[in-house]
């Protein structure tokens, strides 16, 4: 099998995963855990390093104290005892109540540690797909970023197409299947280190020949993801295009400026530039649509 180029994937994750545990990969990548990982458990100060955890707990209860106790002296000898005992008492509550939101807070789990527990297996890294599967999700997230970065996108040109919501749901499709390909692709292969025979083939020999045809029909998935970025990659270009033309007017301007009597066919040549690029500014959206909708989610 020939090597294929290598294409950079991301972490994709489900439709429904906040945009908050998206974030959250590119600032803290280590709390998330493979989708054949089991699920992170509860995780808090004292589960994690309950050493620490008591040890700093006990220094902060003994600066307290010893604050406490040297404040005391200060204000019993600067200030009338009624002063003096209304403060300590005033000070020690400051103390229990700044001790107790430090013990609770030790004791609730980390929100980044939460979101990830929750939301496992509705996502998936770049370590759970073997180097086939990612090469063709790094092209499937590259075609997608594509089409919803697109001026054309931006611009509600193509809304009848619905990218928000069929290119992520697309999208997590592709790469549910092909997480399910590269577990089946190693199971495969770990079988097949073993002893060969007539049983092992009959029963292997149709199972690669499934997960063939499943991988070609990713593949097309694909490929047409692909297609459909190059058309909205043109109807962009036209876009582009079209809003250039629209400085016509001061070339006109200067040529009639610097040169009254100069050659005409300059500016007609403007006309039949506009004329001819609304056509293709035209065709290009339309083309891009209807690449758009064959990649429509069933109903």
């Amino acid at each position: 099998m020939t090597t294929s180029p290598e294409v950079a994937m991301e972490p994709v994750f489900a439709p429904d995963v906040p945009a908050g545990v998206r974030r959250l990969y590119e600032r803290r990548p280590e709390l998330f855990v493979a989708a054949d990982a089991p699920r992170p458990k509860r995780e808090t100060s004292w589960s994690a390093a309950p050493g620490n955890t008591f040890g700093t707990l006990l220094v902060w209860v003994a600066v307290c104290v010893g604050g406490w106790i040297l404040a005391l002296l200060v204000m019993a000898a600067t200030l009338p005892t009624a002063v003096a005992a209304w403060g300590a008492v005033a000070l020690a509550g400051v103390a229990v109540l700044a001790t107790g939101g430090i013990l609770a807070k030790s004791m609730v789990e980390d929100r980044g540690h939460k979101a990830v527990r929750k939301q496992h297996r509705k996502y998936l890294l770049p370590e759970d797909f073997d180097s086939e599967a990612g090469w063709l999700l790094g092209r499937a997230q590259r075609a997608v970023k594509t089409v919803l970065e697109a001026t054309v996108t931006r611009r509600g040109l193509l809304d009848d197409v619905k990218n928000e919501l069929v290119l992520p749901e697309q999208l997590w499709d592709i790469a549910q299947v092909l997480r399910e390909q590269t577990v089946l692709r190693a199971r495969q292969k770990d079988i097949a280190r073993g002893a060969k025979s007539a049983e092992l083939d009959a029963v292997l020999g149709p199972q690669r020949r499934a997960l063939a045809l499943s991988a070609e029909a990713i593949k097309r998935k694909v490929d047409l993801l692909d297609q459909y970025a190059d058309r909205v990659r043109s109807a962009d270009a036209a876009l582009r295009a079209e809003a250039a033309l629209e400085d016509g007017d001061r070339y006109i301007e200067l040529l009639a400026r610097t040169e009254p009597a100069g050659d005409t066919a300059v500016v007609e040549g403007f006309t039949d530039e506009a004329t001819a690029l609304k056509d293709t500014l035209t065709r290009s959206i339309n083309a891009a649509r209807d690449a758009g909708r064959t990649l429509a989610l069933p109903e």
